[in-house]
């Protein structure tokens, strides 16, 4: 924070390269607002220990603008507009200035204390509302520095997914994250005085009740064991188990020939899955539950690519995806660990990419697959 008024959030990872900033991340901005808007309620209250309320317009007094995306991967700039403190809270603005400073560096506080294993015991429903919301379209890899603050080892204070989910679950018992993938439809539900839902049995969620808008009834209406695919908020617990969804970004119908396709590949890991060791003249080895289980998780995430798949199984007990798309001769290979490596060569070209490791079927991996195919 450069003079009591701006702040400065630095993105970095992949997406954030160029000066670029996904849609789904926009929402961190009023979360990180009302993270610090919350401390400073605990800082009034603290101050004015006679008063059992924060005074009237004191939340619209706390109102922030968007004022540039800086260069250096992508940095949203923020500023603290004291004019409209002045308008809300008149004669209050110096007072308020100290308070944001004092609550911004509370903010700070909590984060860098994560990092090192110090939590607080609980938190106000405010806070916790907000942390869940800031940060929740972060990938593996990618993080949210504070630029200009310090932490106790006297590096830039960030927050990442392992330090969010920690954060989140030390102060309450779940967190939220992103989730997309496919399911079955087995139900359609439209009672005449409430909210519209269909059931789908997932993939890697189990059994799930997602809200519909009623007027979309009919586009599910009739297509029972039809194939779904969805975009989820999601709450899971400390152990990563499945809670309950949140909010629904989007559920769609899969068209019948993709879903015939993805049921090929599907078929196909299944009989690669029966592999026993001793497989192609005693030189093979089991595929392994670990990489059987990316396979089909990846699968699930893209559906759409399953008419060009062509499957194989490996010596080494991993799963081998092959498929030209943009130009590109792709090799995906799902290894026994659950690991994944992405390689390939330019099709009329003289390009190579060399393997590329993931440790698992992640969101950065997927980002880096769908840049590669031309998504």
């Amino acid at each position: 924070m450069d003079d009591d008024k701006f702040f400065r959030l630095r993105y970095v990872g992949r997406r954030f390269d160029r000066t670029r900033l996904p849609l789904d991340v926009l929402a961190d901005l009023p979360a990180f607002r009302d993270l610090l808007v919350a401390y400073a309620k605990q800082q009034w209250r603290a101050a004015n220990s006679d008063r059992q309320r924060v005074p009237k317009g004191f939340d619209k007094s706390l109102s922030f603008d968007l004022v540039g995306i800086e260069p250096g991967s992508a940095i949203p700039a923020l500023s603290w507009d004291e004019a409209t403190a002045q308008e809300y809270l008149p004669g209050f603005a110096s007072e308020l200035n100290e308070i944001v400073t004092a609550s911004y560096a509370d903010v700070i506080s909590l984060v860098d204390d994560a990092g090192h294993d110090v939590f607080p015991k609980a938190l106000d429903p405010e806070h916790v509302r907000a942390l869940n919301r800031l940060g929740s379209g972060l990938h593996e890899d990618e993080r949210i520095e504070f630029v200009g603050s310090k932490g106790v080892d006297g590096n830039v204070v960030y927050l990442d997914v392992v330090r969010r989910k920690r954060l989140i679950t030390k102060v309450r018992e779940t967190y939220e994250s992103r989730h997309d993938g496919i399911g079955t439809l087995i139900g359609v539900f439209a009672p005449p005085d409430a909210q519209a839902t269909i059931k789908v049995q997932a993939f890697e969620l189990g059994q799930i009740d997602i809200r519909i808008d009623n007027e979309r009834v009919k586009v599910f209406d009739g297509n029972i064991n039809g194939t779904v695919q969805f975009d989820l908020q999601i709450e899971r617990d400390n152990n990563d188990a499945f809670r309950g969804i949140v909010q629904v970004h989007g559920v769609d119908l899969i068209d019948p020939e993709i879903g015939a396709e993805l049921e090929r590949c599907g078929n196909r890991v299944e009989a690669i899955a029966i592999l026993v060791d001793g497989w192609s003249d005693g030189a093979g080895v089991a595929p392994s539950a670990e990489a059987v289980s990316a396979a089909k998780s990846f699968l699930s995430k893209r559906p759409m690519l399953c008419a060009d798949f062509r499957i194989y199984p490996t010596l080494a007990g991993g799963v081998l995806f092959e498929l030209v798309r943009n130009d590109w001769d792709l090799s995906v290979e799902f290894l026994a660990t659950g690991g994944v490596e992405l390689f390939g060569i330019e099709v009329g070209g003289r390009g190579e990419l060399e393997p590329v490791f993931y440790g698992a079927v992640s969101q950065d991996f997927i980002d880096f697959f769908d840049a590669k195919v031309g998504r």
